[in-house]
């Protein structure tokens, strides 16, 4: 009789520590994908940035050279 509550007593412990190993990794798994989740979002969010950037650039560019040239032509 008393190996069987040492036994269940054992099954019970087992379980506890199953189920506090299982919801730490669970949690672990669920922080990571979040995390991951949101380094896409950020480089999705810095390529748009460094896009539009350029683009602006090449306006100014584009924009300069058209200044200069009317003022040359005005020479």
């Amino acid at each position: 009789m008393e190996i069987l509550i040492i036994l269940i007593a054992l099954i019970i412990f087992a379980f506890i520590v199953y189920s506090v190993y299982a919801g730490r990794t669970a949690k672990y798994s669920q922080r990571k994908r979040a995390f991951e989740l949101k380094e896409a979002h950020m480089n999705r969010s810095m390529d748009r940035l460094r896009s539009e950037i350029s683009l602006i650039e090449d306006e100014i560019k584009k924009t300069e050279s058209q200044i200069t040239d009317s003022f040359d032509d005005t020479e």
